[in-house]
């Protein structure tokens, strides 16, 4: 969805249930490695053993080829990498909708968030909402999402 400032967006999120948010208030832990932020989601949440945790992630990682930067700290892997892996970390979260805000924060060049949105299909029993403002539709020219002003 696009908005014309970050105020609309702030209002559209205060009204919205059963979503897990991705921005850059919601970073990565730093002093994690990749494996461990996407698994401690199920180990906290859901009190599950961290090896079966791993494997899930492990999973998920292999299915949007990122495998390699599994044991790598957030700060060695790149803007889109830590991206898919926050869209793995909230895809772990029990919430059905998983809602991007102002992606153009969180990766250096919005032309990315094609692969971004792409490799979101494999996880077909999230929905995934991105919000930004209309200064950036161009970016979403020719994706396979809907753009709802």
């Amino acid at each position: 969805m696009l908005f014309n400032d970050q105020k609309d967006i702030k209002n559209f999120i205060q009204n919205k249930d059963n979503y897990t948010i991705i921005s850059k208030e919601t970073p990565l832990i730093s002093n994690l490695d990749i494996t461990e932020n996407i698994s401690i989601i199920k180990e906290v949440h859901e009190f599950m053993p961290a090896k079966k945790a791993n494997k899930i992630t492990a999973k998920y990682l292999q299915k949007l080829n990122l495998s390699n930067i599994s044991l790598y700290r957030p700060i060695r892997c790149s803007d889109l990498e830590i991206l898919q892996v926050m869209l793995i970390r909230a895809s772990m979260c029990k919430n059905q909708n998983i809602v991007i805000i102002n992606p153009h924060y969180l990766i250096n060049n919005l032309k990315d968030i094609k692969v971004i949105i792409e490799n979101m299909k494999m996880m077909k029993d999230k929905d995934l909402l991105i919000l930004d403002t209309i200064s950036n539709e161009v970016y979403y020219k020719g994706c396979s999402c809907h753009i709802v002003k």
